[in-house]
This record gives structure tokens, C-alpha cells and sequence, in this order.
């Protein structure tokens, strides 16, 4: 009786397998598109140091031409009652303004902390009387990591953080102000050598009275930057980048 019980129980197992193959074969199954992450953006940063003076307006109007935002760190010596359209310029057509010094001269400026900050303040103070806000971009000349302010570095940044100011370096240089008229095409290649390396380059330029091959070639940088893929913000956008400290 119980090898008859067993045999049944086989038979009832396997009818029902079958039936449930059946079921699953028979079900139609939808098509499934499976996405992976999205690959980051990118983001290209275009700075100028040691404006204003005459050839920004050009730099300017090059810049709304290719709908491109754009950074200016600022001289505050260079922010002549004459110029201060061009700083209020820079606002209205919605590029970012920052601190880069009042008197550019590294002997007085890292002198020691008293003599930066007074600097800096005092560059602070200037644009800010003339855009009507606060600013809350800075960047050391020569970079963070050059010789006279090494010493300082590690407490003026500290001391930036709680004044809630955002210092920048770069990584993109086109090496425009090494020397006096550095070609044109000098400084498009420096910069296309470098770019393709960083999702969000932060690109070093200078808009001073000697930098007309700059101005000059920036249609061409514009260009190239936007072929490869970018779009282009102001660094308020970005957070802070300053050179490693290992480079000090």
C-alpha cells in the first residue's frame, strides 16, 4: 500500500512541475533597460587675474558671444573711478568678481599676516563699494603655494574659512603672463594640453593692459573648450581648490 501511496505522489509531483513549466514558458516577459551611473558633467571654469583695464571690455564682449560665464580676480588699484563700469559690467552680464590683491606687490603683500590681510581687505572694501554685495572669492597671486606665502598659507586659509571666503587655484594654466606678448598660439596650446585631464578645469587667464594676444585668442580657447564637451559657470558654483601641500 505504501509503494502504491509513494507512486501516486511521484506521478502528482511531476504533473505538476509540468504544468508549472508551462506557466513560466508561456509568460511574457517585458524588456528591461538597465542604466548605468551618468558620467559626471563637465564643467569648464574660465578665470581672469589682475583686471580691470582696457582690453576687459573685449575680453567681455567675446565672453557673451559664446554664452560663456566667466571669473574675475581682481586689483584693487586697477578699479579706477574710470573702470568701475567695467566691474559692474562683469556683474550684470553674470560672471563672478573676487579678491586677488590691492597692490600686487608680494614684498609688502606677504610681508606678514598683518600686511596680507590689510591688503586684502582693503581689496575687499574697494569691490565691494563698487558691485553693492558681498564677495566671497579669493585668490593669492602667484598661487598658494609660492614661496613668500608659504609660511602664512596654512593660517590665512584657516582664517579665510571663517570669514567665509572660498580661495581658488588652478590646474589649467595658458601661461599668458610668463613674459611680455606670449604668442597667440602659445597660449591656446598651453591650455588644450592640460584640459582634456579634468571633468572641471579651472582655467588661468589675465585680463591686464599687456594681455592683448589673450584677449586676441580667446574666441579660439571658447571654441575648443565648448567642442570638447563643456559648458562653462562662474566658480561661486564650485568648491574651493588650492594646490596640494605637497607641492609647497
Amino acid at each position: 500500500m505504501k509503494q502504491v501511496l509513494y507512486g501516486f505522489g511521484v506521478a502528482a509531483l511531476l504533473v505538476l512541475i509540468g504544468w508549472q513549466w508551462q506557466k513560466n514558458s508561456s509568460t511574457k516577459v517585458e524588456n528591461v533597460t538597465v542604466t548605468g551611473p551618468k558620467p559626471a558633467e563637465k564643467v569648464a571654469y574660465v578665470t581672469f587675474d589682475d583686471g580691470p583695464s582696457e582690453i576687459t571690455p573685449g575680453i567681455l564682449d567675446t565672453l557673451k558671444k559664446y554664452d560663456a560665464k566667466a571669473t574675475f580676480f581682481l586689483i584693487g588699484e586697477e578699479i579706477t573711478e574710470e573702470r568701475e563700469e567695467i566691474v559692474k559690467r562683469e556683474i550684470e552680464e553674470g560672471h563672478s568678481v573676487g579678491v586677488h590683491t590691492y597692490c600686487h606687490k608680494k614684498e609688502e603683500m606677504y610681508c606678514n599676516k598683518e600686511y596680507f590681510w590689510n591688503d586684502f581687505e582693503k581689496c575687499k572694501t574697494r569691490i565691494e563699494e563698487v558691485i553693492g554685495k558681498p564677495v566671497s572669492l579669493h585668490r593669492f597671486p602667484w598661487g598658494s603655494n609660492n614661496g613668500y606665502v608659504c609660511p602664512l598659507v596654512d593660517d590665512l586659509m584657516e582664517e579665510l574659512q571663517k570669514k567665509k571666503i572660498t580661495s581658488f587655484d588652478w590646474n589649467v594654466s595658458g601661461e599668458d603672463s610668463v613674459a611680455v606678448g606670449v604668442p597667440m598660439a602659445s597660449i591656446y596650446q598651453n591650455v588644450k594640453k592640460d584640459l582634456d585631464k579634468y571633468d572641471n578645469p579651472i582655467i588661468l587667464l589675465h585680463d591686464s593692459n599687456t594681455m592683448k594676444n589673450t584677449a586676441a585668442v580667446l574666441p579660439e580657447i571658447l571654441e575648443m573648450i565648448k567642442e570638447k564637451g563643456y559648458r562653462f559657470d562662474t566658480l561661486t558654483s564650485r568648491e574651493g581648490y588650492v594646490f596640494p601641500k605637497s607641492w609647497r
